[in-house]
């Protein structure tokens, strides 16, 4: 009941923006646009994804990748939760999905190296580790870029397999799954 009062909560919303976008004047959408610009950083990241310079946004999605698992202080104890989230809000932005599966990938392999430098013996952590290659080789598959990641999906399946500690858990089934090798 809930689900159709929000669903009809939203196709009402939406009814109400087109009729407000429909009746504005060119001129007039041109600054609503630039307001909304100027006052939500999403917005100004999407329109950097779109126009300007996407690599430099990747990147610095995957620094703070980086840094939710090694910060310059501590141990980056939250570093799986803070990773989903940061994705999360790349998810919002991103035009490529190939952007998307390649942080994906990345969280990956920082678990991975997490593990080794962290010395890492929890079976929750491998597992959730595994988990995250898994659904990274399933985004790639479903976004049909299986051949553009093959490679750093190998490289990342070997580290795995020098830096796990717990030897119940390898990338290599979900390697084989979906490049065969």
């Amino acid at each position: 009941m809930a689900a159709i009062l929000r669903q009809s909560t939203f196709a009402s919303m939406k009814r109400d923006f087109n009729k407000y976008v429909n009746h504005l004047e060119e001129e007039e959408l041109r600054n609503e646009l630039q307001r909304l610009y100027a006052r939500f950083p999403v917005l100004k990241e999407y329109y950097q994804m779109e126009l300007g310079d996407a690599k430099r946004v990747v990147d610095k999605y995957k620094a703070n990748l980086r840094k939710s698992f090694f910060p310059a202080r501590g141990r980056g104890k939250r570093g799986r939760s803070q990773s989903r989230k940061i994705i999360k809000k790349f998810a919002e932005i991103s035009i490529h999905p190939k952007d998307l599966v390649e942080l994906h990938f990345y969280r990956a392999e920082l678990m991975a190296e997490y593990i080794a430098a962290r010395r890492i013996d929890s079976e929750a952590y491998h597992d959730s580790t595994v988990k995250a290659f898994a659904d990274a080789a399933a985004m790639a598959e479903a976004e049909v870029l299986l051949e553009y990641f093959a490679d750093g999906a190998r490289q990342l399946a070997e580290l795995f397999e020098q830096q796990r500690r717990n030897r119940h858990y390898s990338f290599r089934p979900t390697f084989r799954r979906y490049w065969g090798d």
